[in-house]
């Protein structure tokens, strides 16, 4: 796929038309090479006008997750540089995970245009319809041992945080443990799953479902006043591979963060984004309700509630504002 990267730099370069004589001599292919380039670009979905004596212009780029694309939005050193697309997958999780089992390198990343069993936290279904939002995992090696893993619920969070906020100049809320919001309603939510050995982590799967394009007719019934999408709150249609581009970049940076200087910096970082401290929350877990003032997380990521006057450490739960 160079050749089609390298032909559509040429395209984006020019904002008038390109001539084939020009793409054949700087890539040292023919122009029947070129010819049928351009042909499955259009079968890709690329827009292209053709004008005899003056060559090809490219009209509109289709929204594909396409690893060129990609590309050009991304600025990593392996997070994102091994990227699997799929049009429809189960989940991306359990993709991702069968390729960590098989040896697939860390920084790997399992794209899905649509999963037909997305699922999130505490096995909900993961609402997936095609075409609209971003449904990704990547695989991670961290060497830490497995009490230390969870705060890289926080890193996939943070990641997310700092791309909405890019893209939109809007800054989402962080939901303990792994969902974001805006406005109240969730448009985000990841998903860690893992392979663990008695003493260390053997990998991490990192799971993110970010809505983007989804519309408010497209949302199905259950969960329409729980959910929401970045076009719903901005009335914009955003381009996806960008999206992508720069959520895996921002993946990368925090997790680069979590390496370097652990575990306590990322939920440092975590709890100051989510301004969770003071906060009155109530907290379902194995149907029972804590209620109180959030005293913050601690260093492994815990949520830790004052509860007249007693702070309790809660590990896993539901949490209402």
């Amino acid at each position: 796929m160079d050749r089609i990267k390298d032909i559509l730099t040429f395209l984006r370069e020019k904002p008038d038309y390109v001539s084939g004589d020009f793409i054949s001599t700087e890539l040292n292919i023919s122009r029947t090479a070129i010819w049928k380039y351009m042909h499955q670009l259009e079968r890709f979905g690329y827009n292209i006008a053709k004008l005899k004596g003056r060559g090809y212009k490219l009209i509109k780029t289709p929204d594909k997750l396409y690893t060129w694309e990609i590309d050009r939005h991304l600025n990593t050193d392996f997070i994102g540089k091994d990227i699997i697309y799929k049009e429809i997958v189960d989940s991306t999780n359990s993709y991702a995970f069968k390729l960590a089992l098989d040896g697939a390198s860390e920084g790997t990343c399992v794209l899905a245009d649509a999963q037909k069993a997305g699922r999130g936290r505490l096995n909900r279904v993961w609402f997936s319809p095609a075409g609209e939002n971003l449904y990704l995992s990547v695989i991670l090696t961290p060497n830490v041992h497995p009490s230390n893993v969870y705060p890289i619920t926080f890193i996939s969070s943070l990641a997310v945080y700092d791309t909405v906020e890019t893209i939109t100049g809007i800054k989402p809320t962080l939901k303990w443990p792994n969902d974001l919001l805006i406005n109240g309603r969730k448009m985000c939510g990841t998903l860690l799953e893992l392979s663990t050995e008695t003493d260390m982590v053997r990998f991490v799967i990192v799971g993110i479902g970010l809505d983007i394009n989804m519309k408010e007719k497209e949302i199905s019934q259950e969960i329409e006043q729980k959910a929401t999408s970045l076009f719903i709150e901005t009335k914009i249609i955003f381009e996806r591979a960008r999206v992508c581009g720069i959520l895996l970049s921002n993946l990368e940076k925090y997790y680069l963060i979590f390496k370097q200087n652990g575990e306590n910096e990322v939920c440092r970082i975590w709890e100051d984004r989510s301004c969770i401290k003071g906060k009155y929350l109530e907290i379902s877990q194995m149907g029972r309700t804590y209620k109180g003032i959030s005293e913050g997380i601690d260093n492994k990521g815990a949520l830790l509630l004052n509860t007249d006057g007693e702070i309790k450490t809660i590990i896993a739960g539901d949490v209402s504002f």
